[in-house]
Parts: structure tokens; sequence; C-alpha cells
């Protein structure tokens, strides 16, 4: 029987490939591209962006760098966008890209755009609607975040019962797709050997059984 051992370097190559192949086949849970834009809109029709955007335009010339006064447009196809709590340690947040990068001057982050949906410059029907779908994005992300959990103990599982790759193989063949060449190179050099093995005893009408029951008993008499 061909056997290739399973070491705990190996196991965690296999397992490390089975999680990648995981992550290109589902596909995270994302904020609708309507969303996104509401969520756009309200930052950029806030009355304080608009203001530095009009007062940027108006003195270009004179204040041409306005960050010497404490002053940061923020660039970024990042937004954070925060709901629930307005102070203190209540409130919650979901980060989704932009299709592009875009400049704010009403956020508060120092690498990406990140703003309360309380500030956003929306109708009321338009802030809870925005705040259902980044609510509803918090759990299908949770969701997922569980059910990838879920996928990495199956595999450790798996891999921790086998201690040989063709006991994997056996009770997972499609595990071979996350196997590494050389170790399958392995595999069929044995299999291939066991075979030829085969092969030879056959032509010689070898007779394994009877050679092994006298091999037995001559050390038993002995």
């Amino acid at each position: 029987m061909a056997s290739v051992r399973l070491g705990r370097d190996t196991r965690r190559q296999i397992e490390r490939a089975a999680v990648k192949a995981y992550d290109t086949a589902v596909v995270e849970p994302k904020l609708d591209n309507e969303t996104i834009e509401t969520v756009w809109r309200g930052i950029v029709e806030h009355p304080s962006h608009v203001a530095f955007s009009d007062f940027l335009t108006a003195h270009k010339t004179a204040f041409g760098c306005l960050t010497d006064f404490g002053f940061t447009m923020r660039k970024s196809n990042k937004v954070n966008l925060r709901y629930g709590t307005l102070r203190g340690q209540g409130a919650e947040s979901e980060e989704f890209e932009l299709p592009t990068e875009r400049e704010s001057w009403i956020s508060r982050g120092y690498y990406h755009h990140d703003v309360h949906v309380a500030y956003l410059a929306l109708t009321e029907v338009e802030r809870l609607d925005v705040t259902e779908k980044i609510m509803d994005l918090a759990e299908r992300r949770k969701q997922a975040r569980t059910d990838r959990q879920n996928y990495e103990r199956q595999v450790n599982a798996l891999l921790e019962s086998c201690n040989t790759l063709k006991q994997l193989l056996d009770a997972q063949p499609s595990m071979k797709e996350f196997v590494p060449d050389e170790m399958l190179r392995e595999l069929h050099k044995k299999v291939t050997r066991e075979s030829q093995a085969r092969e030879r005893r056959e032509i010689a009408q070898v007779d394994g059984d009877l050679i092994n029951r006298v091999v037995l008993t001559s050390k038993l008499v002995a």
C-alpha cells in the first residue's frame, strides 16, 4: 500500500491552500452600488464639505495649502461608516470601498473616509435606509466569518484524522487540488512501484500467501 506521510508542515500547507480556495470561491458580502453612492452624496453635500470646497476654490492662490492651518482633505477609496451611538464606545462601523479614490473634507479617518451616518446630508428616509443596509451588511459579514471558520475547522479536522496522503484522498478525493505537486508525484511513484511489483509476481506466478506461510512456519519451527 502506497504511503506518503502527512507531517505538520504539510498539513498546514494543504490547509492554507484549501482556505485560499474558499476565499476565491465565496464572495465577500458587499454594499450595493446605489447605497454606496447615496452615502457618498451625503458626504459631499454636507455643509462643511461644501464650505471648505468653496473656500479653497475662491482662495486657492492665497491659501494653496490648508494643511498649514490644520485642515486636511482626505483622499481615499475606502469609507468607514459608523452607526449606532454617536459618542463613547457604543458606535459600530462597517468599511466598504468606493469605485475610485475620492476627496472629502468632513472625514475623521487618517487613511480613509470615516463618518457617522447621523452626519450625512440625507433625508431621514434615506438615512434610515442606509442604516438598515449597513446593519444588514454587518450581519451578512458576521455570518460569512462564521461559515469560513466552520470550513477551516472541517478542513483541519479532516487533516488531523489522516496520517497519510492516501488516507486523506480516500476520505475526500477533492483535497487533491490542495496537495503540493511534489507529494502527488511521490505518491504516484510509490503506487507505480507497487503496481510493478504485483506484475512481477503475476508473471512469475508467485503465490505470495504460500511464501508468507513458509516464512512464518520456518521461524516457528526453528
